[in-house]
């Protein structure tokens, strides 16, 4: 399955995903690292993908952390 996710990057919760999923990128070939959607000209949003946003519980990095720490 393809994902397409509109993250907005002017809020601390944005950044920490987009450097997740740039970490993610950079150890898993299988996913793409994010691209900005300014760089992309799309004149029509392709078929199959959302506008939309989300938000993270402010807790969301504690199991990455816990994990980092027993690796």
């Amino acid at each position: 399955m393809i994902y397409q996710l509109e993250i907005d990057d002017r809020d601390e919760t944005g950044k920490a995903v987009l450097a997740f999923i740039r970490q993610m990128a950079a150890t898993n070939k299988s996913i793409k690292p994010p691209v900005a959607l300014n760089q992309l000209e799309l004149a029509e949003r392709p078929f199959g993908t959302m506008k939309g946003s989300f938000k993270l519980a402010p807790d969301f990095n504690e199991p990455l952390d816990d994990l980092k720490d027993y690796m």
